[in-house]
């Protein structure tokens, strides 16, 4: 089962909040656009964004004319969600492994945006929405690319003019905590959240396991650029070549 006080963003909800607020933000010069394309939305399309976090991504489907529906397991981040859409969606806290309020077969579309990376159970989250989805229905996931982006087990090499990326582990799962307040020295005060690493074989066994096919998977690069430097060319071509984030598209069968 999924641990809620382990996994749940709620002491981060305002800090994340702010960074999507951020238009240079990856959300919105990455991965809004991108998916925007991948979903290529119609008018009443029944969508569920799952671990929706304040709603940035939910209400931007609203607005292109689906029927959103919303959890995430952080009351905090709900409550933001709440007070700043203004759009007409209905959020929900609630574990992604669990969403009766949502009958059998009712949804179109479920869309997981950097979160299944964050989520321990995921054999349970995909199996309901298995449940929840139509005949044909999809998932479309977003994730920071697990063979490049591995927590305390990936990093970035200058060597000879290359700016390259180093993994030291891959196929092993792990369970990361992340210091979300690096710089603060009082115990009481630090904020860690934890991310779990996995393979792409193991979201793809247990994708299959539950009945989804893949249909897409895209590999998307970052959109920063490097300061004047003598490393700035080398880097720029490595952003170029070595993915940040992967989307995996998959349907019901």
């Amino acid at each position: 089962m999924q641990n809620n006080k382990d996994t749940s963003w709620n002491k981060v909800a305002s800090w994340y909040d702010e960074l999507l607020k951020n238009d240079e933000s990856y959300q919105a010069k990455v991965i809004l656009p991108n998916l925007l394309r991948v979903l290529d939305l119609k008018k009443g399309e029944q969508v569920y964004d799952l671990a929706c976090g304040q709603g940035y991504f939910a209400n931007v489907f609203a607005h292109e004319g689906a029927n959103v529906v919303a959890s995430d397991l952080s009351k905090n981040l709900i409550e933001t969600a709440k007070k700043n859409s203004k759009e007409k969606i209905n959020f929900y806290i609630s574990p992604a492994h669990r969403a009766q309020f949502l009958k059998d077969g009712s949804m179109d579309t479920i869309v997981v945006v950097l979160a299944i990376q964050n989520i321990e159970n995921v054999g349970e989250v995909f199996a309901e929405c298995k449940r929840v989805l139509k005949k044909d229905g999809r998932i479309v996931l977003v994730l920071n690319h697990p063979a490049f982006r591995i927590p305390q087990g990936s990093d970035w090499c200058f060597v000879d003019g290359v700016q390259s990326r180093i993994v030291s582990q891959y196929l092993s799962e792990s369970k990361i905590f992340i210091d979300m307040t690096p710089g603060e020295k009082n115990p009481k005060k630090k904020i860690k959240t934890i991310t779990f690493h996995r393979s792409l074989q193991y979201y793809m066994k247990l994708l299959a396991k539950n009945s989804f096919a893949i249909t897409r998977l895209e590999e998307w690069i970052s959109h920063k650029q490097s300061g004047t430097g003598p490393r700035q060319a080398a880097e720029d071509k490595a952003r170029k070549e070595i993915p940040m984030f992967m989307c995996i598209e998959v349907r019901k069968i």
